[in-house]
């Protein structure tokens, strides 16, 4: 099946799987992070992963490692259920991951975008993977999170009837090459996008009870070349989400909405590929790895 020239956002789950084959993992001699923006963020496509495709499009975006081997993800979750009393400007880092872990451990995961860039830029195309399990009428969650996932095309009830099953979604994870360690996984302001990740990968597993205890964990599952964008950016004296960020480089999103998870993994790539040419050319960036956003 070509991918290459798919040019729009495919929402439709298609109707059969192909075998899949597990791809080895990719031994780099030096984490790498990529310098060189696209030459064209245009262009460029969201696949849709349900069930149905699961196996096909996990081998499709595992062929593409060798020559991209850098992991952008970007997770979508119902909300946040749990606050804290304390201003956000004057938690530590201690404090922050226990609110990260009291929402991941209470809530499900919905998506995960994955987009994948390397020497030559930014790959075509981001996979989006919708994960089943989560119904608005038994689990938690954060009804305004809900309202505006769902204005930005979330259907709840076809996530449910077509959507990856969780322990699917972790055995595919680990035999196609993306846990093998020596890939470089990047977030936009990460905590909880390798929080839920890691939950996925754990079987629904509680987080670790300490900070200490999950950093490990990240490290474990995704190896030393973590790096968080957000906290890129800052560097650079810039700040606020995704979006303000991206306006502040001019950057535009190549393709989707706001709050979905495989358009987010595209424009962060692009975010980050952008500032890294424009800002770290002359920079050992790799300083900055294991640097999450709140937690370190």
């Amino acid at each position: 099946m070509a991918i290459y020239s798919q040019s729009v956002l495919v929402r439709a789950p298609p109707p059969l799987p192909c075998r899949f084959v597990p791809r080895p993992c990719y031994i780099m001699a030096r984490p790498l992070l990529v310098f060189t923006p696209s030459g064209a963020l245009l262009k460029a496509a969201v696949r849709d992963v349900w069930a149905s495709n699961f196996d096909e499009e996990l081998s499709n975006l595992s062929a593409m490692l060798p020559r991209y081997p850098c992991v952008c993800v970007d997770t979508e979750f119902p909300g946040a259920v749990h606050d804290s009393d304390m201003p956000r400007y004057m938690r530590g880092p201690r404090e922050s991951y226990e609110l990260v872990k009291r929402n991941v451990d209470d809530l499900k995961l919905l998506q995960v975008g994955i987009a994948l860039s390397g020497p030559a830029g930014r790959f075509p195309i981001a996979w989006q993977f919708n994960i089943r399990g989560f119904d608005p009428a038994l689990h938690p969650h954060a009804p305004a999170s809900i309202a505006m996932l769902r204005e930005q095309g979330m259907d709840f009830a076809m996530l449910n009837e077509f959507g990856i099953d969780p322990e699917d979604f972790a055995a595919g994870f680990r035999r196609s090459g993306l846990a093998c360690g020596r890939l470089t996984w990047t977030a936009f302001s990460g905590s909880y996008d390798f929080g839920y990740l890691a939950k996925a990968l754990t079987g629904g597993q509680p987080l670790p009870d300490t900070l200490d205890g999950f950093l490990a964990l990240v490290r474990r599952l995704f190896g030393h070349s973590v790096f968080d964008v957000k906290h890129l950016a800052r560097c650079c004296a810039m700040r606020g989400g995704l979006e303000q960020v991206a306006t502040a480089l001019g950057v535009k999103r190549a393709v989707g909405r706001a709050h979905c998870a495989g358009s987010d993994s595209l424009l962060t790539t692009d975010v980050l590929l952008l500032m890294l040419h424009r800002f770290f050319r002359n920079v050992d960036v790799l300083a900055h790895a294991g640097t999450i956003v709140d937690l370190t």
